[in-house]
């Protein structure tokens, strides 16, 4: 018995092909047989579900739309930043900054109207509990406030790197010109809507500004100068007003010490006539004692008469 033949069994593959394109028209033309599929009588298939997980991821898809949107405001803003360092003419760096004003001022109104609405969102309950809809929130709060301090801090960087960058470049230009620029200077002109030209007549404004500030820092020290000396004249007054006070005390004593004179003169002449006084008064004792030591004794002149 003779095994058939594997080569009368097969067929050629360019007729398998030929029919996978037939069946894939067909399904072009019937349509797709899954479209009429049943499916569960589940509320989440039909509406909107208002669960509170699908309110958090809701609210947490629309709050990373505008996340998004913030990002690529900076990225845009990083964008101008970098073309404005690369400008080489007035008016593409003048285009290019005003268009960095606006980016500017359409990133902060973004980030100023996220911040509530993400200080908005419910936090999870300290005690914690096993449900799904407070911890979904507390990720989500937690993802959303990462993701928006990350992008701010991505874009104050930034802007740091372009501030700096821009003042290097603006100093080395005034290098070249040969003056020199505070930081005050450095900072206006870095600010200024305008291209920091440094040549020509810019180069005589900034001399004739630095000239202006120091006229200015000189009218400051004439002005402190002035104060000190009519502090210096209010000193000068009070103490003449002490004098004054010192004269008229002077005068007093003074005064008091003609008194005390003129007391003495008056005293010493009646002290005179005491001592006038009191001269006869001795006398008079003196011989007083003299009769009282006669009136007491026998008188030798008598005694030596009665011897006789």
């Amino acid at each position: 018995m003779c095994r058939p033949s594997h080569r009368r069994c097969r067929r050629p593959s360019w007729s398998m092909r030929d029919r996978l394109a037939e069946l894939r028209r067909r399904a072009a033309a019937e349509g797709h047989p899954h479209e009429d599929a049943l499916c569960f009588d589940n509320p989440a298939f039909s509406g909107d579900d208002g669960s509170p997980v699908s309110r958090a991821l809701r609210e947490a898809a629309e709050l990373w739309r505008a996340l998004d949107r913030l990002e690529q405001l900076s990225e845009s803003i990083d964008c101008t930043q970098q073309t404005v360092l690369c400008c080489t003419s007035e008016e593409s760096v003048a285009r290019e900054k005003r268009g960095l004003g606006a980016a500017r001022a359409a990133f902060a109104r973004e980030a100023v109207a996220l911040q509530p609405r993400l200080g908005a969102l419910p936090a999870a309950p300290e005690g914690g509990t096993g449900r799904a809809g407070p911890r979904v929130r507390q990720t989500q709060l937690w993802l959303l406030l990462r993701r928006y301090r990350a992008v701010l801090a991505r874009h104050y960087a930034r802007e740091n790197r372009y501030r700096q960058r821009l003042k290097e470049q603006i100093e080395r230009q005034a290098e070249l010109a040969g003056i020199d620029l505070g930081a005050e200077d450095l900072d206006r002109l870095a600010e200024s809507p305008e291209a920091p030209r440094i040549v020509g007549r810019d180069l005589e404004e900034l001399k004739a500004k630095q000239h202006l500030a120091l006229t200015r820092a000189r009218q400051r020290q004439l002005l402190d100068l002035e104060a000190q000396m009519a502090e210096l004249h209010g000193l000068f007054l009070q103490l003449e007003g002490l004098l004054a006070e010192q004269h008229g005390a002077a005068d007093s004593v003074e005064h008091y010490v003609l008194r005390t004179l003129d007391y003495v003169a008056q005293t010493g002449g009646e002290v005179k006539k005491a001592f006038a006084y009191r001269r006869p008064s001795r006398l008079s004792a003196l011989l007083t004692a003299a009769l009282s030591l006669c009136a007491c004794c026998t008188c030798p002149p008598c005694l030596g008469g009665t011897v006789r």
